[in-house]
């Protein structure tokens, strides 16, 4: 989806940019569209110096991995086993022998967040689907604890996420707004 995506900017600006006519270029994803973002930002590389503000609405770029709503936590197996749904399955990093290998982990690595000049991610700790501090790129209490366990992995794996997407931002502003209903 992030190369379609990639793709449907390059064919846009070619017919309404032509030349040297795009001054920034910003990019607002909600919930998935949050994560297909920046699957199209590595797409987009020649456009780096264009990048302006990135607006995340409550998407989950950290995964389901720690999830406190179990309701939530069973529809999602549920969904994973009956329609082999293959978006569900890379949230959850469950697309992978361990989660190191999984779709999002390796997305956390990928270059295009440290172009931005602002990011602003919106969450709320109200939100019934996605977790609170995935949408918030940060590291929850259940990650610090799982990776002081013996196999320790998860939560390392968690932290290294948030650590890759975060350690090289180069951004004026890192917001991180918090929404109450």
């Amino acid at each position: 989806m992030g190369d379609r995506l990639a793709k449907e900017i390059k064919k846009f600006l070619i017919e309404f940019c032509p030349g040297t006519n795009l001054g920034k270029l910003s990019f607002v994803g909600f919930s998935l569209g949050g994560l297909i973002a920046r699957a199209a930002f590595p797409h987009l590389e020649h456009l780096a110096n264009k990048f302006h503000t990135f607006i995340s609405l409550s998407s989950p770029h950290l995964g389901y991995m720690y999830n406190s709503n179990k309701l939530f936590e069973t529809g999602m197996w549920f969904i994973r086993k009956w329609n082999k749904s293959k978006s569900l399955t890379q949230l959850s990093m469950q697309d992978g022998q361990t989660v190191e290998q999984s779709c999002l982990f390796k997305m956390s690595s990928w270059v295009g967040m440290s172009w931005f000049e602002n990011i602003v991610l919106v969450c709320s700790n109200q939100d019934q689907y996605v977790p609170f501090d995935s949408a918030r790129i940060q590291i929850c209490k259940e990650a610090l604890t799982d990776s002081n366990t013996s196999d320790g992995n998860r939560g390392n794996q968690y932290i290294q996420m948030s650590w890759n997407l975060l350690n090289k931002l180069k951004t004026k502003m890192l917001f991180r707004v918090d929404v109450d209903f």
